[in-house]
């Protein structure tokens, strides 16, 4: 005898009520645009600043090939003092290396203002002057725009006043003399932070272990600069770096994993310790370093700053905001 098997009654979706759902996901779908679109923006945003930064240390890399593995340095060409009437040793700024560049048609000045720029101080260089720059010493011989600024306080050249105010490039390089004039070259050490978005000041620890975290400091350059706003937040920085092996990461530490140091151990003379070894700071306690406070051509640990000015290789006046 067979029987049959009662199924409970379904009852189809009435029009009204399918109309109710796509009403609520049109309205989801409107709350998360401008969250999706904001999300979109900022990647892209970030991903056109690291282009630059990558473009930029391949124009580094393309000038070393020419110029016996050395990266872009101003003092070694101007020799007959045609750009810039100085001291040789004065003349390895930020705006000079870039502006080199620039002239040389390796980069253009729309690459160096970068896309998360928040600084109202640094904006695009639109009038270079590829030919004759007036600011130079022997216009006719020059061999880049001393015009260009590296910073916005940049010492004007030649006793030529500068007459925008602005610094026209975003972004931080390493220390181009000294001891670290060894890392100024194409060594494809995947280590080797070069070039990228420059950072803000932090406490300088005496030792502290690869783990920690070192502290902003509590100032314009600290925790109230513009560079925590580029891509971070208020209380953390973040940013595109390139490394000398040319390849572009984006980090969310200024002390990234694979960038250490040894540092002496303070009260143990010959004991050493790795140490976390943050991109904006010059530490002082590198073994072999120089423990002078402010002195940066001793060191060999990274150190990532805009250089305004050039006083003496020891202590050239970096750029922070």
């Amino acid at each position: 005898m067979s029987t049959q098997r009662s199924h409970p009654s379904r009852r189809a979706v009435t029009l009204l009520e399918l109309l109710a759902v796509l009403v609520v996901m049109v309205i989801v779908f409107g709350a998360m645009l401008p969250v999706l679109g904001r999300t979109t923006h900022c990647g892209n945003r970030q991903m056109r600043d690291s282009m630059n930064v990558r473009g930029t240390t391949q124009a580094f890399v393309v000038w070393a090939s020419s110029n016996n593995g050395s990266y872009p340095l101003p003092s070694e060409l101007d020799f007959k003092n045609e750009t810039i009437d100085a001291l040789a040793s004065t003349k390895d700024t930020t705006g000079n290396i870039l502006s080199l560049l620039i002239m040389n048609g390796s980069i253009a000045p729309e690459m160096l203002v970068s896309s998360v720029e928040v600084n109202p101080r640094i904006a695009r260089y639109d009038n270079y002057q590829y030919t004759t720059p007036a600011s130079s010493a022997n216009p006719q011989n020059a061999l880049w725009d001393p015009g260009f600024r590296g910073t916005p306080d940049d010492v004007p050249a030649n006793g030529h006043l500068q007459t925008d105010g602005f610094g026209h490039q975003s972004f931080a390089h390493a220390i181009p003399f000294g001891r670290r004039k060894a890392v100024w070259t194409d060594t494809y050490n995947s280590t080797e932070a070069i070039f990228g978005n420059r950072g803000p000041t932090y406490a300088v620890a005496d030792a502290a272990p690869a783990s920690s975290k070192w502290s902003l400091l509590t100032d314009s350059s600290g925790n109230a600069s513009n560079t925590l706003l580029m891509h971070g937040g208020r209380n953390n920085w973040e940013g595109n770096i390139a490394f000398n092996d040319n390849h572009v990461e984006f980090l969310t530490t200024p002390t990234p994993s694979q960038v250490t140091l040894n540092a002496t151990i303070t009260g143990k003379p010959g004991k050493v310790a790795p140490m976390a070894d943050n991109l904006f700071v010059n530490e002082t306690n590198e073994l072999n370093g120089d423990g002078t406070t402010g002195r940066v051509d001793q060191g060999l640990n990274a150190y990532l700053r805009p250089i305004a000015d050039v006083l003496e290789r020891a202590r050239p006046r970096v750029w922070r905001d």
